[in-house]
């Protein structure tokens, strides 16, 4: 494929591009770089060759098949018309169209056959990395049980605010550290040492903008309705990887032991109790595979349970997420 990527210098960006290194299940026939700045006059390397970066409001989207945009919601706004219009497949990770009906979101384990309305439409959003999240480790239950309510609390890091958030959460880290006071400018309350128990303004009915995005994204990729998922997202002063405490009500009872064993047919789930590192944290899941840790099960009454998911977010809920719609892509466009 001839594959088009607007922030490679990303978090996400340079992850993608760690990746397409390693994996060989990519053919990437021709690689293209862009960047927001006029005269970049360096490159990319990229298996073993260097691609040449390109500006991006001077650059031909109709040379490349399938453009993946790790930006800003502002930039996808203004380029992702003039992609679509070259002929050029979007995969979009900024989150512009997180929300909106009728825009193709992909998760592969989920609804892989969203591609060829993503091939019509040209464009695939890539879902939020906490509904993802909550999509994947909850999907096994619904599938083997039915899920008759589900009570979420995400604990969020401030990297879903890209390189704002984590840069954020360093810079008043160390001015704390250092007896310096913060001034609060993009976030509306301190990030470090500190807990915001809501992300985005409050609707009626006291769910938050970011919450509204999940549930609509979660009822869009799995048969759950709002009503059967109750959410709270709280923004914790960690750097990388979300965190799910979940409690779920299903519709038949299973003992403690089907129960991880309905968790363990997924090839996207690990529990922690099998793993050699112990504690599974946020910290320590990002030198593990890009799995979602599920930790500290309990069963609690006829039908219900109690545990706590650990997810990459960065890694797994948007790198990865991202370039597995282009590999269904690849394979839809005849090219594996």
């Amino acid at each position: 494929m001839k594959v088009a990527i607007y922030g490679y210098d990303t978090i996400v960006g340079k992850l993608v591009l760690e990746i397409l290194e390693e994996d060989q299940n990519f053919k990437i026939d021709e690689f293209y770089p862009l960047s927001p700045i006029a005269g970049e006059y360096d490159a990319v390397p990229l298996r073993g060759k260097n691609y040449l970066i390109s500006h991006v409001d001077e650059f031909d989207f109709a040379q490349a098949d399938v453009a993946l945009f790790l930006t800003t919601k502002d930039e996808s706004e203004r380029l992702v018309p003039k992609a679509q219009a070259a002929g050029c497949i979007v995969i979009d990770d900024s989150h512009l169209y997180a929300g909106i009906k009728n825009c193709p979101l992909v998760l592969r384990e989920v609804n892989p056959y969203v591609i060829k309305e993503v091939q019509e439409k040209r464009l695939a959003c890539v879902p939020l990395a906490t509904s993802s999240e909550i999509v994947l480790s909850l999907a096994p239950l619904h599938d083997e049980y039915g899920i008759k309510q589900a009570v979420v609390t995400a604990m969020v890091s401030t990297s879903e605010h890209g390189e704002l958030g984590t840069q954020t959460l360093a810079r008043e880290t160390m001015q704390l550290l250092n007896g310096v006071g913060v001034d609060v400018t993009d976030f509306p309350a301190q990030l470090a040492f500190n807990i915001h128990t809501r992300i985005g303004e409050l609707n009626e009915q006291g769910v938050s903008s970011h919450e509204q995005i999940i549930l609509h994204e979660v009822s869009t990729l799995m048969e759950l309705s709002e009503h059967q998922l109750a959410l709270t997202c709280v923004q914790v002063p960690t750097f990388y990887g979300h965190t799910l405490s979940v409690h779920v009500e299903l519709e038949e009872d299973a003992s403690l032991e089907d129960f991880k064993q309905a968790l363990k047919q997924s090839s996207v789930l690990a529990l922690e109790e099998e793993q050699e590192e112990g504690l599974i944290s946020p910290v320590s899941c990002a030198d593990l595979d890009s799995k979602l840790y599920i930790a500290h099960i309990r069963k609690f009454g006829r039908a219900a349970f109690d545990f706590t998911v650990v997810m990459d977010n960065t890694r797994h809920g948007e790198a990865t997420a991202a370039l597995d719609v282009l590999l269904l892509l690849q394979k839809a466009l005849g090219q594996n």
